[in-house]
């Protein structure tokens, strides 16, 4: 089960906890924010899942009681409820959507040294609060409060895709996600996103903010610091990386970018008008209707 394969029943981050077992059948609470419901399930059915509370990627087929449960995979237990609900307290709609499904991939990644740092980067309030409130940037593509995670969203979820098209193996799937999740990272300390930020080279910030999650994953796996931090780099000219998924992400960035700005040339415009310019980029875009 993959949150990345867009299917009509996609599975949800939901909170589970057993309400009661009486060895023949248990009773389960299944809740995510602002909805909740219980099922009536075979112990076999969540076995792995800790009876106190879990988060849990379910696929639920049906509406709330009548509900059917499909697989189930776990997040580390280490991960509290009220770790997930204090950030997406943050966020509403489908900025809340975006967030959860990053948490997500904590169920999915079967990679033990990349699940750990990812986790370590979303347990960190202080790189995830700015990340998840900022502008990609400033008068260009996703430019508006929580563009960066919009952006970044796109951009790992697609490179994670294509990656996956291509056979590039299960770990470039890996790379490729998380790589095109913290592209841009750097970003949070950039001036149109901090009174005291900087105007600069964003890539370069990428690593000051994340120095002790990198330093911890080269002391791990120097092969996966290397591709990760290729898709950190700044790459100027036709420079092609040997990293193959590091060009992807690359590529995904620039698609996100401009369909990003191709949105907003259509935005205020009447729906018959196929072409119009858009002020970000002053870009001439057309489309088919």
């Amino acid at each position: 089960m993959n949150p990345m394969v867009m299917t009509y029943q996609r599975p949800r981050l939901l909170w589970a906890s057993l309400v009661f077992d009486d060895g023949a059948l248990a009773s389960w609470q299944f809740s995510a924010p602002a909805w909740h419901c219980t099922l009536l399930l075979f112990p076999w059915q969540m076995q792995g899942v800790c009876p106190e509370g879990q988060w849990v990627l379910a696929e639920l087929n049906g509406q709330d009681e009548q509900g059917q449960l499909g697989s189930v995979q776990t997040l580390p237990a280490v991960v509290g409820r009220q770790q997930v609900e204090h950030q997406l307290a943050w966020l509403s709609g489908q900025q809340q959507a975006l967030l959860m499904d990053v948490w997500s991939m904590l169920a999915v990644i079967d990679d033990e040294v990349l699940r750990d740092f990812l986790l370590d980067i979303l347990s960190n309030d202080a790189i995830m609060a700015p990340f998840c409130n900022s502008r990609a940037s400033h008068r260009h593509h996703h430019d508006q409060p929580g563009g960066l995670l919009a952006h970044s969203h796109e951009v790992a979820m697609t490179a994670a895709m294509l990656c996956s098209q291509y056979g590039l193996g299960q770990r470039s799937i890996w790379v490729a996600f998380v790589g095109g999740l913290l592209h841009d990272i750097g970003k949070i300390r950039m001036y149109y996103n901090e009174n005291a930020g900087i105007c600069g080279q964003h890539e370069s910030f990428n690593f000051m903010v994340l120095g002790q999650q990198l330093e911890r994953l080269r002391l791990s796996s120097p092969k996966v610091f290397e591709a990760l931090s290729a898709c950190l780099e700044t790459k100027v000219g036709k420079y092609t990386d040997p990293y193959q998924v590091a060009s992807i992400v690359r590529m995904c960035d620039r698609l996100s970018a401009d369909v990003s700005n191709w949105k907003n040339a259509f935005a205020r415009v009447p729906a018959y008008f196929w072409y119009a310019r858009s002020s970000r980029d002053q870009q001439l875009y057309k489309r088919l209707g």
